[in-house]
């Protein structure tokens, strides 16, 4: 499976981050880089996310908050930090890149996308990814479908 670039983010995703979130970030990178693949790093980031879900919940019952707002409406911008904040250079396997494309960066999307349609067997390995992780498959159905709504939120 052939390694692709990953273009480093046009614009940042922890723009307008406060220090206690600045800090949860680097934190949960720090978790994550501790983990030596990809494969291993899956199970750590589905734990990630679920985490971060609750505390949305959470903090959407404070009176002054959104509630309105869905947490998959966050979770490319918390995903598209954790990633950042990464900084890997090259997509080199599906689980990668099955997290790369629920990024807010179109930079992320689109490595990760070259990097599955750059060969049949990653292509396949996506497919297998999918119907082998039933998380992640509904975190993706749920990504698209809210991306592909009318941005009149």
């Amino acid at each position: 499976m052939t390694a692709f670039p990953i273009p480093r983010p046009a614009q940042s995703a922890c723009e307008g981050f406060d220090d206690d979130q600045t800090r949860l970030f680097d934190s949960l990178v720090e978790i994550l880089a501790e983990e030596p693949t990809w494969k291993q790093r899956r199970a750590v980031f589905f734990q990630i996310i679920e985490r971060l879900r609750k505390a949305f919940d959470r903090n959407r019952q404070d009176p002054d908050s959104r509630g309105d707002i869905p947490f998959i409406a966050v979770l490319p911008l918390h995903i598209g930090a954790i990633l950042e904040k990464l900084g890997e250079e090259e997509m080199m396997s599906v689980d990668q890149a099955a997290f790369y494309l629920l990024s807010i960066h179109p930079e992320h999307q689109q490595a990760a996308d070259q990097w599955i349609q750059g060969d049949k067997a990653n292509l396949k390995a996506m497919m297998k990814f999918i119907d082998t992780n039933p998380f992640y498959a509904a975190l993706h159905r749920s990504y698209e479908q809210y991306s592909s709504e009318p941005d009149d939120r």
